[in-house]
């Protein structure tokens, strides 16, 4: 699990470490300098020219003092600082003073334009930008850009907020991003991961207690953390172990969402899997899908007593009778229950809270039904919506996008696997499948929802290698998860 800080409390850390530790500034950021140096040295060849394009603040303090460092390492560095030199921090100035004595050229900011550079280091901006970027600065970035050289952005590219990856205005598209202390949110959300290029994240020296000190909202799954979350299996066991799931599904004109999500369910490890859907999918479930139990809707009270999870919503489409389903779930589930699909447009019109139980899961669209919120602001702050989105309703809620976050209303889960070939019909009811399988595993609804949309994710990686991004399905997502437990229990894991 990897931490995500905003700009605001990346620079919180950073006055922890000065004002109350007492670490001098300019020893975080020669640190910090050496970190950029050391990257370099790994990467690039001393043959090659180096430009760093530095604001007036203290991330082109950064930058000047790395060139400092690479020019006694051998290399062909060079500075240009952009901006009102009368506004430099104290920082910054000191820096620029210690280069000048050191030899270190100091070029005009006519030589961006120039494109005589192979690498340019990116410290315009730091993580305090929150203004669209204007004048002369707008030059620069574009110049940058258009440079051909090699970009590495110093802590975040110039242009990108720290705190949700927007593009003010213009932002330099960096090849790498060399972050420090910790990793930002801006780096991993969209559009900024874009810009962001490859992401390192450098220690300077930050103590523990000041990072502690700012505890962190967000955070990430990486692959390793998979299999500490996936649910143990005991050896001595039988189906009832595993849990029994509901999925109320599927419509007379729609079998493949109850198909997909039964089939998720039980590739996620559950022991049983009932569906309840209209008679006629009946024959075509129970054909494609032996191993499931099928009841019909009027079914739904002594098949809720017979759960341990329950979904409801893929498929259902929007009748009268879906929506008395619905309500009925909602108002008698005793177990911890997924809603999806058209379950979630139904939502609005039977409750407007539900409980820590139930697990909500709308993409974009379904979200700006629910909560009369514009697409354009959902879009600027997908964790931000997400968390205030679950306190209001006081349930787990993922909002799904290209970066999907889960939230309970006081942490925030950021995914970062999955691809777009994943934007396919049936993605998302594989994905609730999975919940629900879980979930019948005795999961807790917030741990399960984000090890869900972890796996998803992964599931999509691992199969977009096989069948490439035009051609990816979500029966492939089905696939993916297999392979990838059954490498998990081939490399020892067991109970």
């Amino acid at each position: 699990m990897r931490y995500l800080y905003s700009g605001i409390q990346a620079k919180e850390i950073d006055s922890h470490a000065i004002q109350t530790v007492g670490i001098p500034g300019l020893v975080l950021m020669e640190k910090a300098a050496m970190t950029i140096a050391a990257v370099i040295m790994n990467r690039e060849e001393k043959s090659r020219k180096i430009l760093a394009v530095c604001g007036t603040g203290n991330n082109g303090g950064d930058g000047v003092a790395a060139v400092r460092l690479l020019r006694q390492q051998g290399y062909s560095a060079a500075v240009t600082v952009v901006g009102d030199t009368d506004h430099m921090t104290e920082e910054m100035q000191r820096q620029l003073e210690i280069a000048v004595n050191c030899d270190v050229p100091v070029l005009s900011v006519a030589s961006v334009a120039e494109h005589d550079f192979d690498i340019l280091l990116d410290g315009v901006f730091g993580i305090g930008l929150s203004r669209e970027v204007e004048g002369v600065f707008e030059q620069v970035l574009d110049q940058m850009n258009r440079s051909g050289a090699v970009i590495y952005a110093l802590d975040v590219p110039s242009g990108i907020h720290a705190g949700t990856g927007a593009v003010l205005g213009t932002a330099v598209r960096a090849d790498c991003t060399i972050t420090f202390g910790v990793n930002k949110l801006g780096l991993v959300l969209y559009p900024g991961c874009e810009y962001a290029g490859e992401v390192i994240v450098g220690d300077i020296g930050f103590p523990e207690v000041s990072v502690a000190s700012v505890p962190p909202e967000h955070y990430y799954y990486e692959p390793e953390d998979l299999s500490v979350q996936l649910p143990l299996r005991p050896a001595r066991s039988h189906k009832g172990t595993f849990g029994r799931v509901l999925v109320a599904a599927g419509s007379e004109t729609m079998s493949g969402a109850a198909f997909l999500a039964a089939k998720a369910a039980y590739a996620m490890g559950a022991g049983l899997v009932k569906v309840i859907s209209p008679a006629c999918n009946r024959e075509i479930l129970l054909s494609s899908l032996p191993e499931i139990l099928f009841a019909e809707r009027d079914e739904i009270g002594d098949s809720l007593d017979w759960a341990d999870a329950v979904l409801v919503g893929p498929g259902l489409g929007l009748t009268e009778e879906a929506e008395e389903l619905v309500r009925y779930v909602i108002q008698n589930s005793p177990v911890p229950t997924v809603i999806d699909g058209d379950g979630i447009r139904l939502c609005r019109n039977i409750t407007d809270t539900l409980s820590d139980n139930f697990i909500i899961t709308p993409h974009l669209k379904e979200m700006n039904y629910l909560t009369g919120i514009s697409m354009e602001d959902l879009k600027k702050d997908v964790p931000g919506r997400t968390k205030t989105a679950a306190k209001q309703w006081n349930c787990v809620v993922v909002g799904k996008d290209a970066r999907t976050a889960v939230s309970d209303g006081q942490e925030c889960y950021i995914n970062v696997s999955g691809n777009n070939g994943m934007a396919t019909g049936g993605s998302g009811d594989v994905l609730a499948g999975l919940m629900g399988g879980l979930l019948a595993q005795h999961m807790e609804p917030f741990a399960a929802a984000k090890l869900a949309v972890f796996l998803h994710g992964l599931s999509g990686d691992a199969m977009a290698e096989e069948k490439g991004l035009y051609s990816l399905m979500a029966s492939d997502l089905i696939l993916g998860v297999a392979r990838i437990t059954a490498q998990l229990y081939a490399g020892g894991r067991r109970e």
